[in-house]
Formats: structure tokens, C-alpha cells, sequence
């Protein structure tokens, strides 16, 4: 069974992402936190395939941390608003972030995102 970590400050976002993980993918387990620390509650129970984090939510000055010592068997995407050629983008690669993806793309460019790591 797959199971997937949605990780955004606005609960519009988590719900579209879950959306979209349900149309790929029917019988999915998708958990939801809007904090780094919920993030962090999260991943200390559980194992995910997938974590879908955004790059600016409270409590995300640890993000590069929890990434490199807590999700490396988990696939990681960031979600982000931030522009592509942030610093901030460059630190989270070297973390171990499998893919970025920025909020102006499109569902189906999502969609071709998540699916190429599955």
C-alpha cells in the first residue's frame, strides 16, 4: 500500500495535491500536516513512500534537516512558490529532494512529476 505526506500551510493546497495523488493512484494513503513540526510528528510513526512538502510553512527553517536525516528512503518533492533559481532550492537539492515543483504548474505536469518516480 502506498502512503503519502501532503505538507502545506494552506489547506486548499493539501487538498488539491490529495486530489490529484487519488486520481493516480485510487487506494493511497495520504496524511496531511500543515508544520514542519507535524511533519516531524508524522514521519516518527509512519513510513511514506512519498513526501510532498512545501518550501515556506511554519516552522520551515528545519526542512533541510528533517529531509537529509528523516526522509531518506522516502521520495521528496517540494511544492514551492519560491522562484527556480532560489538558494533556498539549491540547499534542499543537496538535502536529498528528488523533485521540485512549482505551484504554477499544471495538473498534468504534476501528474508526469509524480508518476516518473512510481
Amino acid at each position: 500500500m502506498m502512503k503519502a505526506l501532503v505538507a502545506d500551510d494552506e489547506q486548499i493546497i493539501r487538498f488539491g495535491l490529495k486530489l490529484v495523488l487519488k486520481s493516480l493512484w485510487p487506494d493511497i494513503i495520504v496524511s496531511e500536516a500543515q508544520t514542519l513540526d507535524g511533519v516531524a510528528d508524522l514521519i516518527s510513526t509512519n513510513d511514506f513512500n512519498l513526501a510532498i512538502l512545501d518550501i515556506n510553512m511554519p516552522g520551515s527553517s528545519g526542512l533541510e534537516n528533517l529531509i537529509e536525516f528523516s526522509l531518506q528512503n522516502t521520495t521528496v518533492i517540494i511544492f514551492s512558490g519560491y522562484e527556480k533559481t532560489s538558494s533556498r532550492i539549491e540547499s534542499l537539492k543537496q538535502a536529498g529532494v528528488d523533485e521540485f515543483i512549482f505551484k504554477d504548474a499544471s495538473v498534468a505536469e504534476i501528474k508526469v512529476a509524480l508518476v516518473s518516480h512510481f
